[in-house]
């Protein structure tokens, strides 16, 4: 785990409204959303992509904390700020998992709840939290601190 700071960064792509206990059960919205983003080819439609290879799922417009509704963004980096979700001058915690898909997600994300349970040297901000798929195996999770 690593503190950095992200000092622009805009994600276009498509979105959902969802919450933790939904996802929890087998009416989650997540693994549709990505789904429905490689089905339908959003990649191809999303204009002014910017020349990076990683996908991100972005976590945004929490109504409170974990335990409310929150918006899921499965997209790619773009270069202009129109349609897409504008990540600028934020803290963020870092942690990193290599493994196989999609379990690797769901592992790191109970380590990172597991660690703020724990660990009273940072609070989520619950802000815009990110996870950026580094490689086909390789997974980052950006959660924003205070």
């Amino acid at each position: 785990m690593r503190v950095t700071r992200i000092k622009k960064l805009m994600i276009s792509g498509i979105s959902t409204i969802t919450n933790n206990e939904l996802e929890m059960s087998e009416n989650g919205k997540i693994a549709g959303l990505w789904e429905e983003y490689f089905q339908k080819d959003i990649y191809k439609k999303t204009f002014d992509k910017a020349k990076s290879d990683f996908m991100y799922g972005v976590y945004s417009n929490y109504e409170f904390n974990e335990t409310g509704n929150y918006k899921v963004t499965v997209g790619v980096e773009v270069t202009k700020p129109k349609n897409a979700i504008v990540i600028e001058d934020k803290k963020y915690l870092v942690f990193s998992k290599q493994g196989e898909l999609p379990m690797i997600v769901t592992d790191l994300w109970e380590e990172i709840w597991e660690y703020f349970e724990k660990n009273s040297d940072y609070e989520r901000a619950f802000e815009i939290d990110f996870e950026k798929f580094t490689d086909e195996d390789e997974i980052e999770i950006y959660v924003s601190i205070k």
